[in-house]
């Protein structure tokens, strides 16, 4: 999993700027998810990944956890690595957690991993590991977050993705073949290492990418191509393993790049709309493929969700999971290269701040709510001047170290077909009308797009398609009053790291509530919501908009 990589950063998507040679091989020689949706930030979209289910379903929707505040996951929910233990596989997490530290009970070794190297938080500093953490009183928490299990890593040295990467290729090349293998890599590249400061390329590299025009999205190129690299080293230790046959290898981004923001990376989600953090599909429409030696290459047009990973891999590890969530199993369909049995995406759900929903139904999305503030123009097109020719797409592919470990395998590379690959794999707009005011969703009027005529969700179809409107919102409806509510944001000073030696510690003792630690109630079957429409502010104002659409 990458963190925070944009549409438009993995070369097998159609553009020559940034060189992903060892992804662009293992996708063109895998299935690529064309409709693949995850969340639009950090924490939600893990939640997603680990449990099966929308975020709304446990708490973790909205903004991501601090490392200070005292929730995660609810403990009653099993975990994708708990269901690979139970059929007898070893399991690790190398790389990012961001899913609750306030407790033990919260950390992935005490979730079903078997070890867990790497950083508890959303982000560190990539050369010092530090993590330094504002509150919204303008407090400010710096401590060490870099940890094996338990122990942190006081002494370490490495660049922070080369300390991941190298624990990655040891927990492979250490593995015991006769057992099955769940290795979860979660990078933490390339987000950024701190808020507003420049990106952190390794200092040890000479810098690859001088004919992209500006100079923070050169040093965003160096950390994604850094990325790629380590990607090429890990399918280097399967091979050298003697697993690599038989290995599932996917590949997807966490979110939507930061383009603009306080811990914008120069990432680019064109032609999509939007940015991490926003229901455009710039924050939820990201990079993805999986690759197996027995799949044939094919890019793959069904609709697929973070969620549908749990059941999607248990069942190709030979498992059937009947466990009610919104997760799909896919496996099937993307073996046989079928139609996606997944007939919509409930994009996202805020209940806080800004009360607003999004839904993918079909071909259409329809958003509502109140978008104050939330970034929804088109960004990043100033980022993608060249100065000087970029490396030809298929020799970086052809000389790549996957490529390279592929030849051994027998597995090669059509010219013809890579190309005709990677011009599938394009998104293209088909709709050539553009409004000369883009539609901004509010809570009394929404914004509805077909996407497969208009990925870039510029023509709004809202007037004309009132029938299409009230099927959604009537949807929208129903799933907005089965949510779990978080409660408000609640920081603690216990956490502070100038109370720990300054290393980011657990704080709290064994916690034993059943929903995160923020709310009130845990609310399983949730009644649905009655709103009398004088209400004014948020969610309540979307569900008003909701019952006069229907009535």
């Amino acid at each position: 999993m990458a963190d925070d990589m944009g549409h438009n950063d993995v070369s097998y998507h159609g553009s020559d700027q940034i060189s992903t040679p060892n992804l662009d091989a293992l996708a063109t020689r895998g299935t690529i998810l064309k409709q693949y949706y995850s969340e639009a930030i950090c924490t939600p979209a893990r939640a997603a990944l680990l449990t099966g289910k929308y975020p709304m379903r446990t708490g973790m929707q909205g903004f991501p956890l601090y490392n200070s505040e005292d929730r995660g996951i609810p403990l009653t929910e099993k975990l994708l690595p708990a269901h690979f233990k139970d059929i007898g596989y070893k399991t690790h997490l190398v790389g990012k957690w961001h899913l609750g530290m306030a407790s033990k009970q919260f950390l992935p070794q005490y979730r079903g991993y078997d070890s867990h190297y790497g950083m508890r938080g959303g982000f560190v500093d990539y050369l010092s590991y530090h993590k330094v953490e504002q509150w919204p009183d303008g407090t400010l928490l710096f401590g060490l977050d870099l940890f094996d299990n338990d122990i942190p890593q006081i002494t370490e040295e490495r660049y922070v993705v080369d300390a991941l990467t190298d624990r990655a290729v040891e927990i492979i090349l250490g593995h015991n073949s006769s057992t099955p293998l769940f290795l979860h890599y979660t990078s933490c590249a390339p987000h950024a290492g701190n808020a507003g400061g420049a990106l952190q390329p390794p200092l040890y590299k000479k810098l690859g990418s001088r004919h992209i025009a500006n100079s923070d999205r050169r040093l965003y190129a160096e950390v994604v191509r850094h990325f790629d690299y380590s990607v090429g080293r890990l399918v280097r230790a399967l091979a050298d393993k003697g697993i690599l046959h038989n290995t599932l290898i996917v590949f997807v981004s966490d979110n939507g790049a930061p383009t603009t923001g306080m811990f914008s990376n120069w990432g680019v989600n064109l032609p999509f709309r939007g940015r991490k953090q926003t229901p455009w599909e710039g924050g939820v429409r990201v990079p993805a493929f999986i690759w197996h030696a027995g799949l044939k290459p094919n890019v793959w047009d069904g609709l697929m969700h973070i969620s549908d990973w749990m059941p999607t891999l248990l069942a190709a590890a030979g498992r059937k999971f009947d466990k009610k969530i919104d997760g799909i199993n896919q496996w099937p369909s993307i073996l046989q290269g079928q139609q996606s049995p997944r007939k919509e995406v409930l994009v996202t759900v805020e209940d806080r701040d800004n009360g607003y929903a999004a839904l993918r139904m079909g071909d259409y999305k329809l958003l509502i709510g109140n978008f104050t503030g939330i970034a929804s123009a088109y960004y990043g097109a100033e980022f993608l001047a060249n100065k000087e020719t970029p490396p030809d797409f298929y020799d970086s592919l052809a000389s790549s170290e996957v490529a390279k470990v592929f030849s051994t395998l027998g597995i090669t590379f059509d010219y013809g077909d890579v190309i005709a690959t990677r011009k599938a794999a394009v998104v293209k707009q088909i709709d050539t009308v553009k409004d000369q005011v883009p539609c901004i969703p509010t809570p009394t009027r929404g914004c509805l797009y077909n996407l497969k005529k208009d990925p870039a969700e510029s023509h709004d179809l809202w007037l004309r398609g009132q029938k299409i409107v009230s099927l959604m919102t009537m949807r929208l409806r129903s799933l907005w009053s089965q949510m779990v509510r978080r409660g408000p944001t609640e920081l603690n000073i216990d956490a502070d790291p100038a109370n720990h030696n300054y290393i980011w510690l657990t704080w709290l003792n064994n916690v034993t509530q059943e929903s995160p630690l923020n709310e009130k109630e845990f609310y399983k079957d949730a009644p649905p919501v009655t709103v009398g429409c004088e209400c004014a502010n948020n969610w309540q104002n979307f569900l008003c908009v909701v019952r006069s659409v229907l009535q």
